[in-house]
């Protein structure tokens, strides 16, 4: 297919930082060649691997999520958002007039409201990637309800999702919201073969309180005292807010305090998922709310890695309880800690290393960027057909 003859998609994108939506972003266009795509985004550590990765940008800095500072949204917060809107949506149209996309591809929640009203008025028909799982009484939630009956279709990343958005929507069989899987590359190989005089635990993600790496310390401080063998790997930054500033120097201190520091190491962000994954042996996620998808979980099972997660949100979609990893009840540290003890124990058992085999072999089956882009590929087709 020829440059010309290629559909052109817009795709808007708020974050600042690189996370699971930014990811999904770049599997996205990586995979779909048949269409060509122009990214709209702030400036920051996303837009710059956008650019490394060659893809066509659109630099517009009111395309900024906006993080609240309590479980409340203030005035000033909400007067910053509708600024941002207003700016937002000058930008946009510009791009639109200029790009002439066929379809506008909304990455998140922030991303649909900033982009809704452009798409509105140049007639281009729009879908919005759902990320998370709302509070249905949240504004969040409100912003999901308004859009959702105005746009083209909801795609969501989990069944989790695709529930609560129906229950926000009020409308049990809306046909516009479908579910996508994201999807992640099958390394090569199982991953590094563990030493059997060391056993290494890790957690992979951003260092903000939703994430519970607090309470995963809790959690494993008695096993690491109890086993000179074990250690625990940190791999993730902090983000660019106050709250997770705090979060990282309360981990610090939690390490510290313990006498820890020669047991648990923080390692920052690492680029390479082989160095992380031939690292560890055992990955555990355990956020304190619910989450929608897990990248790091989906990666860790493809290099036949054990891991350890809390039983809600779209996460028990990942995995089989006992049988491609563990589920454990949120927020529930005893009983990680057991579960962290078990697979201690028993780590090189042929119960545990069918559960390793059975967990990548479930990546390859249901999680491959292929199935990924093959679903995505499809939808963008059907919508752009009809009339």
């Amino acid at each position: 297919m020829n440059q010309s003859t290629k559909h052109k998609i817009l795709c808007v994108s708020v974050m600042e930082s690189w996370g699971g939506g930014e990811f999904f972003l770049l599997n996205l266009i990586n995979g779909n060649d048949g269409f060509d795509f122009i990214i709209a985004s702030p400036t920051g550590k996303a837009y710059d691997k956008f650019n490394t990765n060659n893809i066509k940008l659109i630099k517009i800095n009111s395309l900024r999520k906006i993080f609240r500072k309590s479980d409340r949204w203030h005035f000033k917060v909400k007067l910053q958002i509708l600024l941002n809107i207003v700016f937002s949506f000058i930008k946009l149209i510009t791009a639109i007039f200029k790009s002439k996309p066929d379809l506008i591809v909304a990455n998140g929640n922030f991303a649909g409201l900033y982009a809704f009203f452009a798409a509105k008025l140049t007639n281009r028909k729009m879908i919005i990637v759902q990320h998370l799982l709302y509070d249905k009484k949240s504004l969040d939630a409100k912003v999901v309800a308004f859009l959702g009956k105005r746009v083209s279709k909801l795609v969501c990343v989990s069944n989790a999702v695709a529930s609560r958005t129906r229950e926000i929507l009020g409308e049990s069989d809306n046909n516009k919201i479908i579910v996508i899987h994201n999807g992640i590359e099958l390394p090569e190989k199982n991953g590094v073969a563990s030493n059997n005089k060391i056993i290494n635990i890790g957690f992979v993600g951003s260092i903000i309180r939703a994430k519970g790496v607090d309470i995963i310390l809790q959690a494993i401080t008695p096993v690491l005292m109890e086993n000179k063998n074990v250690f625990m790997h940190i791999f993730g930054t902090k983000l660019n807010d106050e709250d997770s500033h705090s979060y990282y120097d309360e981990i610090q201190s939690i390490i510290k305090d313990n006498e820890l520091e020669n047991k648990v190491l923080l390692h920052g962000h690492i680029d390479s998922k082989d160095d992380i994954y031939n690292l560890i042996d055992i990955l555990i996620n355990f956020s304190i709310v619910e989450e929608s998808f897990g990248y790091s979980i989906l990666e860790a099972m493809s290099y036949s890695k054990l891991v350890i997660c809390a039983n809600a949100g779209g996460i028990p979609e990942l995995i089989e309880d006992k049988k491609s990893g563990y589920l454990v009840e949120k927020n529930n540290v005893e009983q990680l800690t057991d579960t962290i003890n078990y697979c201690i124990e028993n780590f090189n058992s042929n119960e545990l290393l069918n559960i390793r085999k059975n967990a990548r072999e479930i990546v390859k089956m249901k999680f491959s960027l292929e199935h990924f882009n093959i679903n995505y590929k499809n939808l963008f087709n059907s919508i752009l057909q009809e009339k």
